[in-house]
């Protein structure tokens, strides 16, 4: 009998450690996830909003020189595509979309296709027709410039050298405000 009440005595104490652990970790799980919200924005995506675009320079597929210079006085909405990315070709539509939607609206668009080991072809076809494609390997001048973290990134350049906005969906960013 006093094996039995030891042995309960034991797997209770062992329940309570079990508990209690639980519980600390789903308190820093929430603590974690609090700190990482930053009130609908995207983390690590790249340029922060306000942030001003640093100096680079790049030829496009067309041969035409671009540089972070080219972008002051008019708003660029500006794609960053991977090769290796699955989401990155679906998202071509809707990047040339927004596209031509900001084109009516004198924004210039840039798209930037990162290669990482696989042959660019399809995002260039779904792509260099209807915008400017730098395409460059990792670690080029605009993915640095531009802190690319994750693909596919879309940034809205304001006419001051400055990110207006930035995210997942390129069809929403031509409507963010001008700083101007």
């Amino acid at each position: 009998m006093a094996v039995l009440v030891a042995a309960v005595v034991l797997l209770g104490g062992l329940v309570l450690v079990n508990l209690l652990l639980t519980t600390a970790i789903i308190r820093k799980l929430r603590t974690l996830g609090k700190e990482s919200s930053l009130g609908g924005e995207v983390p690590e995506l790249g340029l922060a909003v306000g942030a001003e675009v640093p100096p680079f320079s790049a030829v496009t597929v067309a041969d035409a020189k671009v540089g972070s210079a080219d972008f002051a006085g008019e708003r660029t909405l500006v794609g960053f595509f991977s090769t290796d990315c699955r989401h990155c070709l679906p998202k071509a539509p809707a990047f040339v979309a927004a596209a031509r939607d900001a084109a009516a609206d004198g924004v210039r668009t840039l798209a930037v296709v990162v290669v990482h080991g696989e042959d660019p072809a399809n995002l260039l076809a779904a792509l260099a027709d209807e915008v400017s494609v730098v395409v460059e390997s990792e670690g080029g001048a605009i993915s640095t410039a531009f802190a690319i973290a994750g693909f596919p990134s879309f940034f809205l350049v304001g006419p001051d050298t400055t990110v207006d906005a930035r995210g997942h969906e390129p069809e929403r960013l031509p409507a963010a405000p001008s700083r101007a």
